[in-house]
């Protein structure tokens, strides 16, 4: 039975129910290009950085924009309803992470979302005294589907990655976590079941699911 010494968690859409703003961000981002992203199309796209989408979206729809300015457009509305609204959590978010940091396992956040945009989250929903390292995609030069997140953390937590196993709920997450040497299992959410998930080491319905088989499975 492996041992673990760390479980690092993805945010949107692993512990906050966000990835409907997320694709929301990026409609009212293209709105004045008329170009209109359906919530089907969005599916291939959760999970990537900002910069990685824009350059994507920007390819796919021929747009002649100014680098950068989906994104910011993006973020800009992400901070004003991160600010404003309240954030739901996914099933059992809170417990999970707790149950790990009580197993005194080293906790950490791998977030692929700008760092003010994570912050904001982890305070509307309470979670931000349960994670000692957070990193975002604003602290790495590539962001997922690259490893650079994951190997940070890793850094941080002062393991290596082959002793920490992660939480994902998109292929390009999942990818992050195994290409950086980590174990990762997946909970694919509304808006990321249709992705490819065969690289993950076990894919789970919940959180709650995912914690008890992996107390049965691994050394905590």
């Amino acid at each position: 039975m492996k041992t673990i010494k760390a479980a690092i968690f993805d945010l949107d859409g692993v512990l906050v129910d966000t990835e409907y703003y997320q694709w929301q961000g990026w409609v009212r981002a293209l709105k004045p290009y008329r170009v209109t992203l359906s919530k089907e199309e969005y599916f291939e796209y959760a999970g990537k950085r900002g910069d990685i989408i824009e350059g994507e979206l920007a390819g796919k729809y021929s747009l002649s924009v100014k680098k950068g300015s989906l994104h910011e457009a993006k973020k800009k509305q992400m901070l004003e309803w991160f600010s404003s609204e309240k954030i739901k959590l996914m099933p059992y978010a809170g417990e999970a992470v707790e149950f790990f940091a009580k197993k005194r396992l080293k906790i950490a956040l791998a977030s692929g979302s700008p760092r003010e945009e994570v912050m904001l989250k982890l305070k509307n929903t309470g979670l931000m005294r349960l994670f000692p390292v957070i990193v975002t995609g604003s602290d790495v030069e590539r962001g997922k589907p690259y490893p650079d997140i994951y190997l940070l953390a890793a850094e941080k937590l002062r393991l290596k990655p082959g002793e920490c196993i992660a939480f994902e709920d998109t292929q390009f997450g999942v990818q992050s976590a195994k290409d950086a040497g980590l174990a990762c299992f997946a909970i694919p959410c509304e808006y990321t079941r249709k992705q490819d998930f065969s690289g993950a080491g076990k894919i789970f319905r919940d959180l709650k699911e995912a914690v008890e088989w992996t107390a049965r499975h691994y050394k905590l």
